[in-house]
């Protein structure tokens, strides 16, 4: 009897073991939207576009990208876009608004909602519309490639 039991132990903590190796993490886009971008880089061209609660598995990680394949494409999404808590887009009962905006929902899943800016507004004297105004800017790849090469700027998280 302890003959056979050794071996099978072994192959069931050897087992145990590969199965470790090849268990990913997924990731949840935790953002309204998302470029997967070619390289590792914020101005590199975007490869695919993710919306909040898409999920992604990483091929691999280099400093603060991940490399995921999306749709047949592979490319880099930027570690801020994501999380490793799963997000997603639910209806509740019948008290749920239907009218709620990708906006509200990306940031109602970073724990900060309309209600939570009334409560925040009522207590301290803070006007919010700048900040309102702000998130409605865009800017392109191509003026934030400009920027950073005007400025000679390094890439966030790399060193020059």
């Amino acid at each position: 009897m302890k003959r056979f039991f050794f071996p099978a132990a072994l192959g069931v903590l050897a087992l145990a073991f590969v199965s470790l190796l090849y268990a990913a993490d997924v990731l949840s886009v935790q953002v309204q939207s998302t470029e997967v971008r070619s390289a590792p880089k914020f101005w590199a061209a975007p490869v695919a576009t993710l919306a909040y609660g898409d999920r992604v598995t990483p091929n691999k990680q280099e400093g603060d990208w991940y490399q995921v394949t999306v749709g047949g494409k592979t490319g880099w999404i930027h570690k801020t876009a994501v999380t490793s808590r799963q997000v997603t887009l639910a209806s509740g009962g019948s008290t749920v608004s239907t009218a709620t905006s990708t906006d509200e929902v990306s940031l109602a899943g970073k724990g900060f909602n309309e209600s939570v800016e009334k409560n925040y507004a009522q207590t301290r004297d803070v006007d919010f519309s700048q900040v309102d105004a702000m998130s409605k800017l865009t800017v392109s790849d191509a003026e934030l490639k400009a920027f950073l090469e005007q400025g000679k700027l390094a890439e966030w998280g790399s060193t020059p």
